[in-house]
């Protein structure tokens, strides 16, 4: 299964230059590829590194018994930097292109949540089978994922790469969000956060 490792670093908007010299000692940039994006309402960067860690372990560092292991080395490393930040490994669920595939990507969407035991099973149904196949059909959007981060809240992790700002909240875009389903299932959610991003560099296409 593919995987993503998502570093979030808040009350700080970090360029491509500081991301890269944070990175360096650990990462092998070149095996690697860099999406960095910085919150358009807030201030806090998350860096997605979309190769699996095991691949992008600089060659002068040790390798490490497995990617969870090298995550962890690799959070320990961010730490020492910025306290506060955190990096998860996390397996893509769902990845499909969107009805703009192949335009450059200005806007960067996240939903992150856990919910409710209970709905789980409906949960994970409706952004397989409705949620997320309408918002990938939506105009303007060129690409959607689902992340599962195995340990730790909240779990599930949505991110939708969007042509234009203007395409969120678009009536298509609200028309995916109004169905039965939707109002079944939103209920349930826990841990909830929903940011917006600007992408400063684009490694997610």
């Amino acid at each position: 299964m593919p995987t993503v490792i998502v570093i979030r670093i808040p009350n700080k908007h970090l360029d491509r230059q500081q991301c890269e010299t944070l990175l360096r000692p650990v990462i092998d940039a070149r095996h690697n590829r860099l999406h960095l994006c910085h919150g358009a309402e807030t201030e806090e960067t998350y860096i997605y590194l979309s190769d699996s860690l095991g691949q992008a372990i600089a060659p002068d560092t040790p390798q490490a018994g497995s990617a969870n292991e090298s995550t962890d080395r690799l959070a320990t490393h961010v730490l020492r930097h910025y306290p506060d930040a955190c990096a998860d490994l996390m397996d893509v669920t769902l990845d499909l292109a969107g009805q703009a595939q192949g335009h450059t990507p200005a806007w960067h969407y996240v939903v992150e949540t856990d919910v409710d035991a209970e709905a789980e099973n409906d949960f994970n149904h409706w952004y397989t089978q409705e949620h997320m196949p309408g918002l990938a059909a939506v105009p303007g959007t060129i690409r959607t994922m689902r992340l599962f981060k195995r340990d730790g809240a909240p779990r599930y992790h949505a991110l939708y790469l969007l042509q234009n700002r203007e395409t969120f909240g678009s009536a298509p875009w609200l028309a995916v969000r109004a169905t039965d389903w939707s109002s079944r299932v939103r209920p349930h959610f826990r841990n909830t956060k929903r940011t917006m991003f600007t992408i400063i560099d684009e490694g997610i296409r």
